[in-house]
């Protein structure tokens, strides 16, 4: 065992003193600050040109409205300066005659020439529609992908037909207005009661924030385990490839020498890990959002991470073995990486039915267990007690068949040349004694 100890030693002092764990070691922050910076730098570029565009009010009566309300925004951002987010202003333009046949092409043709931005046609019977009659709103423009334009026409129009067809009817709009606006849904957590019987109130929630914590943890414990256990794979095939491997087998057994770089590899990724949660508990505890985290929440995100570790970096370093060249190994490892991925793939609908039995199957699935079962620990009230037990249990199972197959891949793999991997190979060389 002081050998297996000796090789986790060298891989974790030599893994701590490179330059890609000081990168690691500053991946998320550099992509949470970069993040907030290049949209912070978006928002200061947005194109504020003017957005001319021009109206086609073939009812002659909504036209007016389109260009008070454009009015009523313009002034209003101008109002709020810098304390928003800098908008364009809109501009409108009516056309004339409406009955132009050529309205279209024409007005195709100005965009084209950057003279507008877009056009609307207004139908002649969009507030009184009849079967087979003109009532839509066609919006024109070059490129679909400026939205704020269409939606706000769309909204202000809707509107206004609709207080004209109020009025036609004979119906108060003001009094419809009043009897059709919404209540809002307050979303509240769970009222408790302390010690002294006084009753502490339910605080006010947040869908986003809710899924902050689940998120935030599924993705940083597949970052860790990226993080590391694919180095073993560059790590063993190097060593494989410039022979260094045959002396280190000459004083050591394959077994140990693939264990001993297990646990570097766990050390390399818990030390990160360590880092990085106590890096969230301060964040959490300087927004008073720290008791949003169930109390065990860190001990079964350590337990996991260290099961995800061994699990995939056996499967890794196994691979690095077999293969001869880079490209061998690049084509076994889409498998494995479509195994980390699944959590991925079905995260958002476990998020929103963590009990549910597609939750409870697909997260005691052992390859996904360690991030869906975190995504699901992290939802209140969590999983029951014998879920998360039965999933620790079923991951250690098949993680020490992982690192048992991956030994014994190991150890034949190392020494092999010249054979391209295939699955076959690979499960004889698991058979064999």
């Amino acid at each position: 065992m002081r050998k297996v100890w000796c090789v986790a030693a060298t891989e974790y002092q030599t893994a701590v003193r490179s330059k890609a764990f000081i990168m690691g070691l500053l991946a998320l922050p550099l992509m949470i600050g970069l993040s907030i910076g290049l949209q912070a730098l978006a928002k200061r570029q947005t194109d504020l040109n003017d957005r001319r565009f021009v109206v086609v009010d073939r009812t002659g009566v909504l036209y007016p409205r389109i260009e008070a309300r454009a009015q009523q925004r313009n002034e209003f951002l101008k109002q709020m300066g810098t304390n928003g987010s800098p908008r364009p202003a809109f501009v409108p333009e009516a056309y004339a005659p409406v009955d132009d046949a050529r309205a279209e092409a024409i007005l195709s043709d100005r965009i084209r020439k950057k003279q507008i931005a877009a056009f609307l046609i207004i139908g002649r019977d969009v507030v009184e529609p009849k079967a087979g009659a003109d009532a839509a709103l066609a919006y024109h423009a070059q490129a679909q992908t400026f939205n704020e334009l269409p939606d706000w026409l769309g909204q202000v129009l809707n509107e206004e037909i609709h207080r004209l067809r109020y009025v036609q009817a004979g119906v108060d709009p003001a009094l419809l207005q009043r009897l059709g606006q919404q209540v809002p849904v307050r979303r509240l957590g769970l009222a408790t009661v302390d010690p002294t019987g006084r009753l502490i109130p339910a605080k006010e929630e947040s869908r986003a924030a809710a899924l902050v914590l689940p998120m935030g943890a599924m993705l940083l414990l597949y970052m860790l385990i990226m993080s590391a256990a694919p180095a073993l794979l560059n790590t063993v095939l190097e060593e494989k490839m410039q022979k260094i491997s045959e002396v280190l087998i000459a004083t050591v057994s394959p077994f140990r020498l693939m264990l001993g770089k297990l646990l570097g590899c766990v050390m390399v990724s818990m030390s990160l890990g360590v880092l990085y949660l106590g890096a969230a508990l301060y964040m959490l505890s300087r927004h008073d959002m720290l008791d949003r985290v169930p109390p065990h929440f860190f001990a079964w995100f350590l337990l996991f991470q260290v099961l995800g570790l061994l699990m995939y970096g056996s499967v890794f370093s196994a691979i690095g073995a077999s293969c001869n060249e880079l490209k061998d190994a690049q084509n076994l490892m889409l498998p494995v990486m479509l195994l980390i991925m699944i959590p991925f793939f079905v995260w958002l609908p476990i998020a929103e039915s963590p009990n549910s039995p597609f939750a409870r199957w697909i997260s005691l699935f052992p390859p996904a267990t360690p991030s869906l079962m975190m995504l699901r620990i992290a939802i209140a009230p969590g999983p029951p007690l014998w879920e998360i037990l039965l999933g620790l249990a079923l991951t250690l199972a098949f993680t020490l068949c992982c690192v048992w197959a991956g030994g014994k891949v190991f150890r034949i793999g190392i020494l092999s040349q010249g054979q391209s991997p295939t699955l076959g190979r690979l499960l004889r060389w698991i058979a064999a004694k």
